[in-house]
């Protein structure tokens, strides 16, 4: 048995409401699963859902928020390609009310690997799930080839800046659209070609003219909302755009008329939906780019464990820049 603190909610709400730092215990992990003593924990956009009561498979509380953790193994079950002492990468059976925020996680072990010898234990920490999407978004089902215009909305968020580092390791020109010159300047940071401030500018008349009127090949869209609807009419003939999420509070709306008369494709993106084989071959391909020095999670605010609601509530309100990272015993 191990003991140490960990954050919950006993019931769904705002992360200030419900959220408790509650004293527990872990047993020895089950099959396929892991035991890890975090050193660093990743906030996310799903956090809020998963404490709202809004995520899939989640739904009843208590909830436990937290996806992704980096740390040490402290135990395996018989049989496991790990050993104690290993030093790890990986996600949380969170939709087994099994989260992140705490002394002590479980990892699922398909989802847990090694942490490459590039990455610091923040940027571990938050790794896995934003670049596995941007890659299985990119690559798998958007098709973004080399010399092509990639168009990130949320760029400067968890999991746009990702899709912009990744766009750029990919070999597309990179236009990053950010709401504020804070987070624009964010995007230059990472590698971003070109920045859109959507709130100072027409963002589909600076797309346009930075594609000399032609439009973006790929769109990656976490974003939704009304940005997301603004920016379907930049997509170019042919073009394609991902829907990756809603951290607007909606979806965007799709003229199924513009579809027609601009011959492009809006492609439903979901990194946990990947069959099990695409799975392992998508993380292993982003740890080996990370690995190469491609890719690295670009980290923003480092929070205590104590402030775990801020964190959560500074992504919710979309206050977050780079990747939110607690640290928990790092």
């Amino acid at each position: 048995m191990f003991h140490g603190k960990h954050w919950q909610a006993s019931t769904f709400g705002t992360p200030g409401e419900v959220l408790q730092l509650t004293e527990t215990t872990w047993p020895a992990p089950s099959e396929g699963h892991l035991l890890v003593r975090v050193d660093f924990s990743a906030v996310g956009y799903p956090d809020v859902y998963i404490i709202g009561g809004h995520f899939p498979g989640v739904t009843q509380p208590p909830a436990f928020p937290g996806q992704e953790v980096s740390g040490e193994v402290v135990a395996v079950p018989e049989g496991s390609a790990f050993a104690v002492g290993d030093r790890v990468m990986g996600m949380t059976p969170f939709f087994e009310s099994l989260g992140a925020h705490g002394t002590y996680a479980y990892t699922m072990e398909s989802q847990t690997r090694r942490i490459p010898s590039t990455l610091t234990g923040e940027e571990a920490a938050g790794f896995l799930i934003g670049f596995k999407t941007a890659h299985y978004g990119l690559v798998g089902r958007l098709g973004l080839a080399e010399g092509e215009v990639l168009v990130v909305l949320g760029g400067s968020g968890g999991s746009g800046s990702m899709a912009v580092q990744l766009g750029k390791a990919l070999g597309a020109t990179v236009i990053a659209v950010a709401g504020s010159e804070e987070k624009a300047d964010f995007c230059r940071k990472i590698g971003a070609d070109h920045v859109v401030n959507h709130a100072a500018s027409d963002v589909v008349e600076e797309i346009r003219s930075l594609t000399w009127g032609r439009g973006a090949d790929v769109v990656y869209d976490p974003v939704g909302g009304d940005l997301g609807t603004r920016v379907l009419g930049a997509v170019a003939h042919s073009g394609r755009y991902g829907v990756i999420g809603y951290a607007a509070g909606s979806f965007p709306q799709i003229d199924a008329m513009g579809l027609l008369l601009g011959n492009f494709s809006v492609v439903g993106v979901f990194g946990g939906g990947l069959p099990p084989e695409e799975d392992v071959a998508t993380v292993d391909r982003i740890c080996e780019l990370a690995e190469q020095g491609a890719i690295r999670t670009p980290v923003g605010t480092v929070f205590s464990i104590d402030d775990v609601p801020r964190a959560i509530q500074q992504v919710m309100e979309g206050q977050a820049v780079g990747k939110t990272v607690v640290r928990i015993g790092g």
